[in-house]
């Protein structure tokens, strides 16, 4: 059994959840796609596919108008803008799971 964190990756779109696949393990996170009974460490959602928030875990949305996701009153997320061009996903992981300060540039990685 592996000790890396598991991310759930709510992703419909598929080379976009191949991509984050990809980035994620190479990170050390473990990544699941649908709930598998393993305990999870946060949630990666795209806007799209976003059914409403997941309870007691970190979730972090993938949007690419932030803005617009306050007008709709979306709250209890972490946002990360799209296009996702730098690691602000593994940073923002980085600190809802506690490994970085928040504000620090440089993410631990995990592994």
């Amino acid at each position: 059994m592996s000790n890396r964190p598991l991310i759930l990756l709510l992703v419909d779109d598929e080379p976009l959840r191949e991509a984050l696949r990809f980035s994620l393990e190479t990170e050390g996170y473990a990544v699941a796609t649908r709930p598998d009974g393993r305990p999870v460490a946060a949630v990666v959602v795209d806007e799209g596919d976003w059914r409403g928030p997941v309870q007691g875990l970190p979730t972090i949305m993938l949007t690419g108008d932030a803005e617009r996701l306050m007008r709709r009153g979306v709250s209890g997320v972490a946002v990360v803008e799209k296009p996702l061009l730098d690691d602000a996903l593994e940073r923002k992981l980085s600190t809802l799971l506690g490994k970085i300060p928040p504000g620090e540039t440089c993410p631990a990685r995990v592994g």
